[in-house]
């Protein structure tokens, strides 16, 4: 089998709950200064080709973060995505609900300008770790061993860095801690169909608000009617629920397309004139992650 070339870091099947009748959403970009507005299929749009490879690796290695990690995350997210959307649920299943929670995680690390950060800081854990390696290796180090551990991997596997920066790369998408945090959380949806205006989307979509706190909120527009939201307290939820719909729409619209940074997609191209006015405005400033790899 190839290995897939287009790596979406914001996949097929959430772009999909976007789409008209004839399967096509809006994918909006910025080009020459000018908005422009594209009807595209969900899987002709928000990737970047070999965005997660590494052609340092052998080829069943190399693409292992798109052909295998996120193939099986984003494959059981989409059976999460179908429960949050159904009127029949089915059990939320603990498969399930760390499934959601490492989609909504990983959707604010996959971006193409993270990655780079991602790549670098996983380089540079690895190279301040030389002492204590070294230190661990001549514990252990046979007297026909070479001298330095670097010496030694260079005969074993000259490609253990780049595989160790695999490792920590999934590690960070698949984050223990604030997975476990948003598993624990209590999660709902917001039915927005009585707002005339309806959710975007933007490459920035995921947010997360003062998580420590008794007030804090994650959300993601999960279609254009449907807000997913968690928060620490029931009471919170109640709180968003009382809102007026028409205030949720405008106010998560205004922060997801402010702060795109390659495109928005929209369900048709009734609030084109918003998005030409907002698109870009606030972007975040990088890097991104400041403090990933640092101690």
């Amino acid at each position: 089998m190839n290995a897939p070339i287009d790596h979406h870091f914001i996949p097929a099947f959430f772009l999909a709950q976007w789409t008209d009748g004839s399967g096509k959403l809006v994918e909006y970009t910025i080009k020459h200064d000018k908005v422009i507005a594209k009807p595209v299929g969900p899987r002709a749009t928000g990737y970047e080709q070999h965005l997660y490879s590494f052609p340092e690796l052998p080829p069943d290695a190399a693409h292992f973060l798109e052909a295998v990690f996120f193939n099986y995350a984003d494959r059981v997210a989409a059976d999460a995505l179908r429960n949050h959307l159904s009127a029949a649920p089915v059990p939320w299943t603990t498969e399930l609900i760390s499934a959601w929670s490492r989609f909504v995680i990983a959707l604010h690390l996959r971006h193409p300008d993270a990655m780079p950060e991602l790549r670098a800081a996983a380089k540079s854990v690895w190279d301040g770790g030389g002492d204590a390696y070294q230190t661990q290796y001549e514990a252990i180090r046979k007297p026909e061993d070479p001298p330095t551990f670097d010496e030694y991997l260079a005969v074993r596997d000259p490609l253990t860095a780049i595989k160790v920066s695999v490792n920590m790369i999934v590690k960070v998408f698949d984050n223990e801690m604030l997975g476990k945090h948003l598993n624990n959380m209590t999660w709902g949806v917001i039915d927005v169909g009585q707002s005339p205006y309806r959710f975007l989307l933007s490459d920035r979509a995921a947010v997360f608000a003062n998580l420590n706190n008794a007030d804090g909120v994650a959300y993601l527009p999960i279609g254009p009617t449907k807000l997913f939201v968690a928060v620490n307290t029931p009471d919170r939820l109640q709180q968003l629920r009382k809102l007026p719909p028409r205030d949720i729409v405008h106010n998560s619209n205004r922060f997801l397309v402010g702060r795109a940074r390659r495109f928005v997609w929209a369900h048709d191209q009734s609030q084109s004139a918003f998005i030409s006015k907002h698109m870009s405005q606030r972007k975040e400033p990088t890097p991104l992650f400041p403090s990933i790899g640092l101690p």
